[in-house]
């Protein structure tokens, strides 16, 4: 009866501390409210009436460390298995390759890629889509990227409820010593993952998106820098294959690299890619990280503009995605040119 009575107490506090901040406060309960509150109130009731995510309010996010986010990603990879489990994937997806020298920013936007997918597997089973955002404009942490992996959660057990699945994931452990390459690698082994519930891996058409999204970075960037652009793609002959698409890919990081370098920046290093048996995901990724790179370059020139969103692609081909590289490539030399001058 103790312990009864002290549940009681408890529900009752928790109760009261809602009224206050819902009638008390001029912004009442809105979403505005929720933003500013920041870790206050708000999140003390959650930790009463229970959060979706399963680490949601431990830690603080603004305290977060690489090691909380892979404790989320693992979490995030045994949603996955379940929704496998449940909805009869069994294909073997690859394990990714670790990527050395990751920094927050990249695994932001590889957090962005898998939310791209859970989006179309959102599609495939007639659940609400989540919207795809951009990589913010400031110094990405650890807490950013945090945040993100924890609403992936939280869309995937959108999907759950949807197909009626009640399964639920044993919470991984908090393990120190996690870096933000190991937690690159293992968003990686999800978004592979995350493939067979799709219906399919990547495409051309998810490459050119891509690629289109860096010309619109670069489009800003050259404004700053008061760099002419080209804006014609160029004529390719002959067939190109994916592979092909990731030489090219390759090229164009090492010129962003130096572009970084000319503009007085903290460069980034280059990821291992293997080119020999390349996919349109792993060439996905590679564009993925060249974004990345834009973003970084934005923040350093301070230019705080969001790129206009675009319609999805429809019916390209590895020889289009080649072209709009080498565009990329062209005027990556035009602007490090502008800026070494």
């Amino acid at each position: 009866m103790g312990e009864v009575s002290l549940t009681i107490r408890r529900i009752k506090y928790a109760m009261a501390a809602f009224t206050i901040v819902l009638f008390a406060s001029p912004a009442g309960w809105s979403p505005a409210f929720a933003e500013k509150d920041e870790g206050g109130m708000l999140d003390s009731i959650r930790g009463w009436l229970g959060s979706p995510s399963a680490h949601a309010a431990e830690p603080d996010r603004r305290g977060a460390t690489p090691s909380h986010v892979f404790r989320e990603v693992q979490d995030l990879i045994s949603e996955i298995g379940i929704l496998r489990d449940e909805l009869g994937v069994f294909d073997y997806p690859p394990e990714a390759e670790l990527q050395e020298d990751r920094a927050p920013v990249h695994v932001y936007a590889k957090t962005l890629e898998v939310l791209t997918k859970v989006r179309g597997i959102q599609r495939r089973f007639g659940v609400p889509v989540v919207s795809v955002g951009q990589i913010p404009f400031k110094e990405i942490v650890p807490g950013d990227v945090l945040a993100n992996v924890q609403g992936i959660n939280d869309e995937l057990r959108k999907i759950k409820t949807q197909m009626v699945i009640s399964r639920e994931i044993e919470p991984a452990t908090l393990v120190g010593g996690k870096t933000p390459s190991l937690v690159y690698k293992s968003l990686a082994d999800a978004s592979f993952m995350l493939d067979g519930l799709r219906g399919r891996a990547l495409t051309p058409d998810d490459v050119f998106q891509n690629a289109t999204y860096i010309l619109d970075e670069m489009e800003l960037i050259a404004a700053k820098l008061q760099a002419p652009l080209e804006v014609e793609a160029p004529q390719v002959e002959g067939t190109k294959n994916p592979r092909d698409v990731a030489q090219q890919v390759l090229r164009a990081t090492y010129k962003v690299i130096n572009l970084q370098t000319r503009l007085g920046m903290d460069a980034s290093g280059v990821p291992h890619i293997t080119l020999v048996r390349v996919t349109p995901s792993e060439v996905f990724d590679a564009t993925t990280m060249l974004l990345a790179e834009m973003a970084r370059i934005k923040f350093h020139l301070d230019i705080n503009v969001p790129r206009d969103q675009r319609p999805e692609p429809k019916g390209k081909r590895p020889t289009d995605v080649f072209a709009i590289v080498l565009l990329i490539i062209e005027n990556l030399d035009r602007m490090s040119e502008t800026a070494r001058s």
